[in-house]
């Protein structure tokens, strides 16, 4: 009898220890929806204390009948539901494996995308720099809530500057999960860009900081469009609708950068019937895009490539101020180069009950360009550019409504006075699309030198003639060809990388763009810098290897010695690329300089290296290449120097080598490393990751090709 009743009261202090265990732990940030698709979703949230991860799921609050483990104790959860119908509602609790830690209801709920292609009325809300936490932020808010009612919204876009002002996880908490968007957050998915804001904390060339952990996003084509490999800028669908996210912030602008690369290659692969690109640095903004290089970049390097695949609309924030075009398009130049007879599609107002809505011509020409950056503060309107038909010192926010073919927009003010709108309209495709390719030159092309080359295509059309071709480089028309055989002439201004396009025309005026090209002039140089704690290395004699320190001792560290190694993704050198130089830059860590100095550098003989490990021996283990190249490093006068004093001799010979096996691919990884006497302190990827040792390597693609006149 005793033995039983020790044995009850034993089970009901564990019950009561179990029972207040789950009441302890407690949700803190979300449940919020990242990543949807049409047969997936991604659900996250915070807890106050490290449990396992656990979603509920089914058809109503009171019938969730299906559930997701994720095992392993952490705060922050992240739970992806697959296998999903298209289209559809789901209703969802969140907790872990010992009980919900929420009590569902009619509001926790996802929905799924639509089929990709399929067109149905499509409910966007946008918000542009509106992590300011304040009571603005609050007002905005509560107006579009009052302006939208009960109705769903499929989407969420932000425009950067999520979280003032330096992008910290306590700054987002309070700028969008705490009193802020929670209630919305929980059935609306969130579409992230980065902002200038973002970046003080978060970092795009490693994918790290607040923004990248908050933050899921598709980089293999997940919601559809091409896969970026990157969280920096990524595409998706939703319905007829494809939105492309860009970074103009912290990843490279230039032609011929990975993501203009990118940008290209996903607009050739679309074909939804509406486009849409989002991004911070507005292109057309009095304030600062005729001076800043940011928005001079986008302009003159961007939109010329959204312009020639026929992006429909445009958004971007950064100015805390509403700003509407006309209808545009190839104005790509200083404010004071606008000319509306060329450049202006249609210059009315763009509303149904106005001078109409902005039609979108037969060839798709003329795109919307809006800046919406006043969702958590207003600024001053700092002169009118000339592209706008309308420009706000207003708070408010953005509505976009997706109906076949059919965009309308508004811009809502705090206090709920909808102060600007628009519509689109696009026409009908008119009988079968013409197709078009280009011939010459071959993709991946290397020229020597600049120098005037022919661009040819072939274009066709079943139903009828084909009216023209249009030749493209880098977005800029160079010529127009209106009979067989379809060629222009280029003369290459300079070294670099250049993509070429070509869009045919038909007689029924349908217009469709070529998959793009890429040629080369001169030699390319790639840099990528160290992206990971386990692509940089320090090994001791005695064999141990350390992966987590904040710096690299090139090559003594007090008394012992020690080899670097370090590994570096990205570069995307051709196999068999010609190289004629390359090197390493370091960021100088400590200026303790232990003389003499003398290094040597060495590649890892591998076809694809692998990251390092703390396995005995993991750097000098692996095979090394013949070639060497010896360094003797001038002292590091002063912390941060990233110099010529911090930049190896010459090391093209071993990179050489490397790419030149057979099985060496562009997506490999390239691992180098450094021994010797003396000291000099570097940065790590630990020590910031801004500051990890970078790789430059500058190259052509064999053969060379001449384009010789006959």
């Amino acid at each position: 009898m005793n033995r039983n009743c020790c044995l009850l009261l034993s089970m009901g202090i564990f019950m009561l220890c179990f029972r207040m265990d789950i009441y302890a732990q407690s949700i803190i940030r979300g449940p919020y929806l990242q990543s949807g698709t049409s047969n997936s979703m991604i659900v996250k949230w915070r807890t106050n204390t490290p449990t396992s991860s656990r979603i509920w799921y089914g058809a109503s609050p009171g019938n969730l009948a299906f559930t997701k483990t994720v095992n392993g104790d952490r705060t922050d959860h992240e739970v992806k539901i697959d296998g999903l119908s298209a289209n559809s509602t789901f209703y969802y609790a969140v907790g872990n494996t010992s009980g919900q830690l929420m009590t569902p209801t009619d509001q926790h709920y996802f929905r799924t995308s639509p089929a990709t292609g399929t067109s149905q009325t499509i409910r966007t809300w946008v918000l542009g720099d509106a992590g300011k936490a304040t009571d603005n932020q609050r007002n905005v808010r509560d107006a579009f809530y009052n302006f939208n009612g009960a109705q769903h919204i499929d989407m969420i876009l932000l425009l950067g500057d999520n979280a003032y002002e330096s992008g910290t996880d306590a700054e987002y908490q309070v700028a969008m999960f705490e009193n802020m968007y929670e209630n919305r957050l929980i059935n609306s998915v969130v579409w992230p860009s980065f902002g200038n804001h973002d970046g003080e904390s978060s970092f795009s060339a490693t994918q790290t900081g607040p923004y990248y952990e908050i933050f899921t996003v598709p980089t293999n084509g997940e919601a559809g469009g091409t896969p970026s490999g990157t969280e920096a800028y990524y595409s998706f669908d939703y319905g007829n609708m494809h939105i492309i996210v860009l970074d103009s912030d912290d990843s490279d602008r230039d032609p011929g950068s990975p993501q203009l690369t990118w940008l290209e290659a996903d607009l050739a692969a679309t074909t939804q019937e509406w486009k849409v690109a989002i991004f911070h640095h507005p292109p057309y903004t009095k304030a600062d895009s005729d001076t800043n290089d940011k928005e001079t970049d986008i302009r003159q390097f961007v939109l010329p490539i959204l312009e020639a695949y026929n992006v429909d609309l445009v958004l971007a924030g950064h100015s805390h101020d509403w700003q509407r075009s006309y209808m545009i398009h190839g104005h790509y130049g200083l404010s004071n180069s606008w000319d509306p007879a060329t450049m202006g599609i249609d210059l009315g107002d763009g509303r149904i009950n106005g001078d109409g809505p902005y039609m979108k011509s037969a060839t798709g020409q003329g795109t919307v360009y809006i800046v919406s950056g006043s969702a958590g503060s207003r600024g001053p309107l700092d002169g009118l550019h000339p592209v706008m038909y309308r420009s706000l010192s207003e708070l408010g926010s953005m509505y976009m409504e997706v109906t076949g073919n059919q965009m309308d927009i508004s811009f809502i003010r705090d206090d709920g006075v909808i102060d600007d709108y628009l519509s689109i309209v696009k026409p009908a495709t008119v009988g079968t699309l013409p197709t078009v390719s280009i011939t010459s030159p071959a993709n991946n092309t290397n020229y020597s030198t600049p120098q005037s080359i022919t661009i040819t295509a072939d274009a066709n059309d079943s139903e009828g003639p084909v009216s023209q071709v249009e030749f493209l480089v880098d977005g800029i028309s160079i010529g127009v060809d209106d009979q067989a055989p379809w060629s222009t002439n280029f003369t290459i201004p300079g070294n670099g990388a250049y993509t070429l396009l070509a869009l045919v025309t038909d007689s029924d005026n349908n217009t469709v763009p070529s998959d793009p090209v890429q040629i080369t002039v001169g030699p390319v140089t790639a840099c990528s810098r160290v992206i990971a704690g386990s692509d940089d290395g320090e090994e001791r004699t005695s064999g141990s290897v350390n992966l987590t320190s904040s710096d690299l001792e090139l090559a003594v560290d007090g008394t012992n010695t020690q080899i670097i190694g370090m590994r570096f993704t990205g570069l995307n050198i051709p196999q068999g690329a010609t190289i004629s130089e390359a090197y390493i830059r370091f960021t100088v860590d400590e200026n303790t300089n232990d003389n003499p100095c003398n290094l040597t550098i060495t590649g890892v003989a591998a076809d694809d290296a692998a990251t390092f490990t703390t396995n005995n021996n993991n750097i000098t283990g692996r095979p090394r290449t013949a070639a060497t190249q010896s360094w003797s490093p001038a002292d590091w006068l002063a912390n941060g120097d990233s110099g010529p004093a911090q930049q190896t001799p010459n090391i093209a010979s071993i990179i050489q080598e490397i790419v030149g096996r057979p099985n060496y691919s562009a997506s490999s990884a390239i691992a180098l490393i450094i021994e010797g006497e003396g000291r000099r302190t570097a940065e790590s990827f630990e020590g910031g990751a801004d500051k990890a040792p970078e790789l430059c390597v500058s190259y052509s693609t064999s053969p060379i090709v001449f384009d010789c006149p006959t």
